[in-house]
């Protein structure tokens, strides 16, 4: 699966400084000029992460700006989707932690990371191929 052929979820939480939006509208307008089967956004993350789990989704994104998600809205989707093979990580990165945790200097998952449920930022895919180029073409890497 790649990005191209994925259905895209994204959630924008609270966050509505002019900043703010502009950062989260432009990873939408990013994945749009991109490329991909379509988006959606449900409102829900554990349902989100979920949907990818059953493959409704194929990939869900949040926290480009202030409006990631908290530690229990993670826990039991993450334990779902990774049960599911699924790929979680970090989109930004998790507090205290440096990036290249979670991915390599080339923006590739690194084998056996794991995704720190304090993080503010997530991308979750079906896949690690897709978690990556969500990743690469959210952030405009």
């Amino acid at each position: 699966k790649t990005l191209s052929n994925a259905v895209v979820c994204y959630e924008f939480g609270y966050a509505r400084s002019e900043a703010s939006v502009d950062k989260m509208v432009g990873g939408v307008k990013r994945i749009l000029n991109h490329g991909c089967r379509s988006t959606r956004s449900t409102g829900c993350g554990v349902l989100d992460i979920c949907y990818v789990a059953t493959g409704r989704f194929d990939v869900v994104y949040t926290g480009l700006a202030e409006e990631g998600w908290k530690p229990w809205d993670y826990g039991a989707a993450m334990v779902v989707a990774e049960e599911a093979g699924c790929t979680i990580r970090s989109l930004i990165g998790a507090p205290g932690s440096d990036i290249f945790d979670e991915f390599d200097e080339k923006g590739h998952v690194i084998e056996g990371s794991k995704f720190n449920i304090y993080s503010s930022s997530m991308v979750c895919g079906v896949n690690a191929t897709v978690v990556e180029e969500c990743r690469r073409v959210v952030l405009g890497l």
